[in-house]
């Protein structure tokens, strides 16, 4: 028993394996344009799923890089601005100086209290405006509120005056206040979770809240006395400024005041330097933790390549002979065309 081969069956056959031809063609030319081995998940469900998942996590640690970038240069401005007061400047004496300074006073150099009396206002003053750091357009040791300026001095009636942070006197302050316990939790890599009412784990995350008050001292001591450095440089200043040109006391309440205040200003000179080196070893953390999370994205986009990329010569190879395959099945109908053209003409 023998089939007749119809020219419309044979055109049919024709434009399916063309059409088939082409498709593979198109296939082959989008893997090679991007260099994946599959372009839809249906193509290879558990491939796109494990593809998705990477990068997903991918996002993630991007996020948590620019986060850590973020605290980096927070920090860094924020060690930056008391640079000058921990170190001094060209201008003022740094802390270990002022420290000695008031040493060497006794005896015969207490003639140089007047002159240290107005150093010691002057950089009391400088502290506060460096303090006052603004990165970008928030102030850096503003705690939560970036937006209002932390410190500023206040005129009293007896003719003092008092530090105050966010409008609260610093002599005031303790470790339960409000401005010292807040936070402001950022992600950089440490796995961060949060319970049921949504507070954050500190373990799990960053905070990158500077409360200046904490890094310049507050509340007061057992004696009732502020351990805010720029408070304490203020008033032992004013005390010395009172003295006359030999460098005699006002008076003996102002001797005895000044030699208090000595010893509580060189203990609050060295919380201040700790307070500097903490921030350097912040920014050295964060630095170190910046740079494990480019390693980590290194390593999740190699697993990309491996699970999605294709080689790209493979890629190529398979689009030639997919171009091949379609020219020839072009040449193919055109012999098919003229030889049915010619048949029906006879």
């Amino acid at each position: 028993m023998s089939f007749r081969i119809t020219t419309n069956g044979l055109f049919r056959n024709y434009r399916t394996n063309l059409h088939q031809n082409q498709e593979r063609m198109n296939d082959s030319m989008a893997h090679v344009s991007s260099q994946r081995l599959f372009n839809s998940y249906a193509e290879d469900p558990a491939a796109a799923s494990e593809a998705f998942q990477i990068r997903r996590n991918m996002w993630r640690t991007d996020d948590q890089i620019e986060n850590s970038e973020y605290l980096i240069s927070k920090f860094s401005t924020a060690f930056n601005a008391m640079d000058p007061i921990v170190d001094g400047t060209d201008e003022s004496s740094d802390l270990s100086g002022i420290r000695e300074a008031l040493r060497g006073i006794n005896g015969a150099a207490g003639s140089s209290r007047p002159i240290l009396g107005a150093e010691l206002k002057s950089v009391a003053s400088s502290v506060v405006q460096l303090m006052n750091t603004k990165y970008g357009d928030e102030y850096v040791f503003a705690g939560t509120d970036g937006l209002n300026t932390p410190f500023a001095w206040k005129d009293e009636d007896d003719g003092t005056r008092s530090l105050l942070y966010r409008g609260e006197d610093v002599n005031s302050l303790s470790s339960s206040s409000s401005y010292l316990s807040e936070a402001s939790y950022v992600d950089i890599g440490l796995g961060m979770q949060s319970d049921e009412n949504g507070i954050v784990n500190p373990a799990t995350a960053y905070n990158s809240a500077l409360c200046g008050a904490d890094y310049l001292g507050y509340g007061r001591d057992a004696d009732g006395d502020s351990k805010n450095l720029a408070v304490l440089m203020d008033e032992l200043g004013s005390i010395f400024t009172r003295c006359d040109s030999d460098g005699n006391y006002a008076s003996a309440a102002d001797e005895a005041r000044a030699g208090v205040l000595v010893g509580k200003l060189s203990d609050a000179i060295d919380r201040v330097q700790e307070k500097h080196v903490t921030l350097s070893a912040q920014v050295n953390y964060l630095q170190t933790n910046e740079e494990q999370l480019k390693e980590v994205k290194l390593d999740m986009n190699e697993n990309l390549e491996k699970t999605e990329r294709m080689d790209l010569a493979d890629a190529i190879t398979e689009m030639m002979w997919a171009q091949y395959s379609y020219n020839a099945a072009l040449r193919i109908g055109n012999s098919i065309l003229s030889q049915s053209l010619i048949d029906y003409l006879n």
